[in-house]
Order: structure tokens, then sequence, then C-alpha cells
């Protein structure tokens, strides 16, 4: 775990992340070195990319009267928290919608100098140099994680400005559209990916959605 301050907020990294990166990265597979320097890209470009992600929502709370704020990457991405605010429904959805338009935001710079900037490959056979691998990286990351955050799953950020939305007294219907879109999400990434990592993380926002679902039974 190591620590630093960014705009003057505190950021801490724990080991975990690193792994989470790595796995995701390919770092199970890796045997060549052309592999494993493509698994230290993305653990770079993992780490730029949530960390960004994280600020956006960070700098928005700040700015809507949030004394402090703690920013940590860690085994399940990143999280940003502020310790003693209290915001308006206003500003909790502006201050969730913050993270994934800075990631966007991230895309579409990334993608820019993808289409402007690098140079043209000499042949469509060239190995891609590891500029090309960053930034390409970096452009589906930031589309791909984008997409499935602001899905209006809980406790994703797309169903966090849901349960905003619709207000508290209606957590319940937060909870089933949750559980519909979590349904489609697991279908489409097993058929299109094969991956049982993504079935383990449909399943933890699966359980999270249902504890919710229980507490407002109650």
């Amino acid at each position: 775990m190591f620590q630093f301050s960014i705009f003057k907020i505190p950021v801490t990294v724990q080991g975990w992340f690193f792994l989470l990166a790595a796995f995701l990265g390919g770092g199970l597979r890796a045997s060549t070195p052309q592999e494993w320097q493509g698994v230290l890209l993305f653990i770079a470009a993992a780490f730029v990319s949530i960390l960004i992600h994280e600020l956006g929502h960070a700098l928005a709370g700040l700015k809507f009267g949030a004394p402090s704020v703690q920013v940590s990457l860690n085994g399940m991405g990143g999280l940003s928290s502020f310790p003693g605010a209290s915001f308006s429904r206003k500003h909790r959805i502006l201050m969730t919608a913050a993270g994934p338009a800075s990631s966007i935001a991230l895309a579409v710079v990334f993608f820019a100098i993808a289409i402007f900037l690098l140079p043209a490959g000499s042949s469509p056979y060239a190995s891609p140099s590891l500029i090309d691998q960053f930034v390409g990286t970096m452009v589906g990351i930031n589309v791909f994680w984008t997409f499935i955050n602001i899905c209006p799953v809980l406790p994703l950020d797309g169903g966090q400005m849901l349960r905003d939305l619709l207000g508290p007294s209606r957590i319940k219907l937060t909870c089933i559209i949750s559980f519909i879109t979590l349904g489609i999400l697991a279908f489409f990434l097993w058929n299109y990916t094969r991956s049982i990592y993504n079935l383990v993380i449909m399943a933890f926002l699966g359980s999270y959605t249902w504890r919710v679902f229980q507490q407002v039974s109650r």
C-alpha cells in the first residue's frame, strides 16, 4: 500500500488493486516478455483510468461542500468517500455522474490521440508500439468499463443515480431494475466473453442489491 496526494486530495492505493489489474490484464496467461509487457501496460492504464474517475467524484464532492475527501484504489476498483459530508439529492446525482463523465472525457482524449497524433503503421502486420498499445488500452478501458458502470445496477454509479432520481420511497423499484439489468448484463457478458470473473462480479452486485431489497422490505 502506498499513499500520495493530488490536488490536495489524499489517495491510498492498496496492493489488491494491482493484483486485480494484473488479473484483468491477462497476468494468469502471460508467459512471454511481450505478454508481460501487455499486462504492465494494462495495469498502468487501469491505474490512470480509475484514478481520474475517482478524482471526478472527489472534485465534484468538494465543489458541493464536502469538508474533506478520501480516494482509495482497492481490490474492487476505486472509492471516493466524504467524511462528514451532507449532499442534496441534486448534488449527489451530479457528484456520482462526475466519475463516468471524467472517464468518457478520458476516452475521448485518447481516441483523439489515436486518430490525430499517432502515426499510421507502415504495415497492417506490424506490431503496435508501446504508445499505440497504451492508447488503445486507455480507450478500451474507459469505454467498456464506463458502459458497465453507468448501467442502473446497485452499487454502480448508474444504480446510485437511479436510486437518487427515484427517491428513497422507490428503493424497491430501484432494486427490481437492478436485478433485471444484472440478468441482461450477465447473459451478454457470458455469451461474448465467457469470463467466469464477469459472472462473479455480477453475482457480487446481485448479492448487494438483494441485501438492499431485504432491508427496505422489513
